[in-house]
């Protein structure tokens, strides 16, 4: 049977490119058209400016939280493994109960694509109307 470990370390690494991915997508996507002048003026003329934002910030704070939960989690498991007697504190008890639930990783992630679907939904009504403006 192969090494557990072999799986965890693809996971982990896996894990960690998605969320730098995430986050970078969710930072720089916004910063790359808002120093644009032509693009931010559009943002803003268009009404969505607010929307667009607050997608593509909270697909990033969705992703830092989850890294925060996982990184508490870890922290909890690892004092558990240094301390026996840690084990039976309440709150090594409900992080590792976290620390079992695959589904909230997977939970966090989907919400933060669909978050960041959006804003870019809304970035790319902003350009097309841009590109095709009404006749006056």
């Amino acid at each position: 049977m192969p090494d557990p470990e072999i799986y965890y370390a693809n996971y982990a690494e896996y894990s960690k490119t998605f969320r730098a991915w995430m986050v970078a997508y969710g930072i720089g996507g916004p910063v790359v058209f808002l120093t644009n002048d032509k693009v931010a003026k559009a943002i803003g003329d268009s009404g969505h400016a607010r929307g667009i934002v607050f997608f593509f910030l909270g697909g990033v704070i969705l992703q830092v939280a989850g890294a925060l939960i996982n990184k508490w989690a870890a922290w909890y498991m690892y004092r558990g493994v240094e301390d026996e007697a840690f084990k039976s504190n309440c709150w090594y008890k409900v992080w590792a109960w976290v620390n079992n639930q695959a589904w909230l990783d997977v939970a966090i992630d989907v919400l933060a694509l669909l978050s960041f679907a959006c804003g870019t939904w809304l970035l790319l009504g902003v350009f097309s109307s841009a590109l095709d403006p009404p006749p006056h």
